[in-house]
């Protein structure tokens, strides 16, 4: 078994290469220890070609461990959380590599109360029983009858119950699935709202034949703009892979950054009560500070990672949390990240707010930023401690990699905790500075130590 596959809060992998079915086997195992021989487990999964396989191999190390299998089928990741949380099993699994390629496999744990495995320790401590009780267990692949469950139509209860469904104005949204999860979900949703839904890449394919279910790269909501202005759309929305990311598209096409997504959501939540607890990541920009000072609100800067914001959601009790890559946290869904919970916020936001998305933005885009930008080096390490002593002068912290201050621009350049790269964040307050600083930073990186930009 590749040790790499066990992440800082998921396992994803490479399928059959460095994660398969003997893998999977062997992994349910450990998951079955590590949580206490749970009675009940809920298994579902994502669309990718690789997913069932993993998913069976899966339930049949839980069934011969004598847990009963819940069975959910095609899900989201935020589904997971939630059958957990509202006590319907005592763990719950899904096989999913979320954004990833479709070569990629994995899964994400929640034990019971919703909580999440991983970002604290945890999917190393199941490595470790694996590594130690498991060398030599072995797959034979059977089959067996377990119990379905759908859980769908009390999720959209769920969901809905978030909002005022009654104050939703009929909106004309397009809504690229990306061929992940999102499509039936997102048409039931519908149908308990007075949406037109225009639908993009619904039909779930794990070979993604239109474009990666990884919205946060501008190519792959290309397609998204543009039928957002040829049908006069009021906005687009894009979800990932598994369903728990949301990037939306306003109504003359322009892409909207999580960073303003996450500015316009806390500005509604500490708009109706300041004193909620809130949460921003490490790649959040100025415009979520700026709502954090103008509300007075408390708020704490947490690490890139749906693992590690949990476990802070709980440790401060906060309501909120937002991410730059599309991620939004809510405490009324079990500390989750659900792209469908935002959607119908943002809606009832528009609805009560009697504004076009561009004029309800208009006060959070003050700053200009690129697009997450990817490189592949061969020692991350290496160039972080080089980036560093370059900047020496300026504000320099490290609670996620290495981000560097200044008074007109900050940069966030980090690891990323599922694949091989090394990720640049960049904001600044002139066209010119971003430009420059750009520039500077990619010829940095690349002058340190051989590398492939990835955008």
């Amino acid at each position: 078994m590749d040790k790499s596959i066990f992440r800082a809060y998921d396992i994803r992998g490479v399928y059959p290469s460095e994660l398969n079915e003997a893998d999977a086997y062997r992994i349910a195992h450990g998951i079955f220890e590590y949580l206490g021989a749970p009675k009940v487990v809920a298994l579902g999964h994502d669309a990718r070609l690789a997913a069932p396989a993993i998913h069976g191999a899966m339930a049949q190390a839980f069934i011969e461990l004598g847990a009963k299998v819940l069975n959910l089928g095609l899900v989201s990741s935020d589904v997971r959380t939630f059958v957990t949380g509202r006590g319907v099993c005592d763990a719950a699994v899904i096989v999913t590599a979320s954004h990833n390629p479709k070569e990629w496999i994995g899964m994400k744990v929640s034990r019971s109360g919703g909580r999440e495995v991983g970002g604290g320790g945890e999917i190393q401590e199941i490595q470790a029983i694996v590594e130690t009780n498991y060398l030599d267990k072995k797959y034979v692949a059977r089959t067996y009858n377990f119990e379905g469950l759908n859980i769908l139509p009390d999720w959209i209860e769920h969901v809905l119950s978030q909002v005022d469904k009654k104050k939703i104005k009929p909106f004309k949204i397009v809504v690229d699935a990306g061929n992940g999860v999102a499509g039936p979900i997102v048409r039931e949703l519908a149908q308990s709202l007075s949406l037109r839904v225009e639908e993009m890449y619904f039909e779930p394919d794990g070979n993604f034949p239109n474009h990666l279910p990884s919205p946060i790269e501008p190519e792959n909501v290309a397609d998204l703009q543009k039928r957002v202005t040829e049908t006069g759309a009021d906005l687009g929305m894009a979800f990932d892979g598994d369903a728990d990311r949301i990037f939306l598209i306003d109504e003359k096409g322009g892409i909207v950054t999580g960073s303003e997504t996450t500015a316009m959501l806390l500005d509604a939540i500490l708009t109706q009560d300041p004193t909620r607890v809130v949460l921003y990541n490490a790649v959040c920009g100025w415009n979520v500070q700026d709502v954090v000072q103008k509300h007075g609100a408390t708020a704490y800067r947490t690490k890139v990672g749906h693992g590690f914001i949990k476990k802070d959601m709980e440790k401060y009790d906060a309501y909120f949390a937002g991410e730059h890559s599309g991620h939004y946290f809510f405490r009324n869904s079990f500390n989750a990240d659900s792209g469908l919970v935002a959607a119908v916020m943002i809606l009832e936001l528009l609805s009560t707010k009697g504004q076009t998305l561009t004029e309800l933005l208009h006060e959070h885009r003050k700053y200009y930023s690129i697009p997450e930008t990817n490189f592949k080096v061969r020692s991350v390490e290496e160039v972080l401690m080089k980036l560093e002593a370059e900047f020496r002068d300026a504000e320099i912290d490290k609670l996620d990699g290495l981000t560097i201050r200044t008074q007109d621009w900050w940069c966030s350049i980090r690891p990323s905790s599922n694949e091989p790269l090394l990720r640049l964040n960049l904001e600044a307050r002139t066209r010119l500075d971003l430009d420059n600083m750009q520039k500077r930073l990619t010829d940095l990186i690349c002058q340190f130590e051989p590398c492939e930009a990835a955008t």
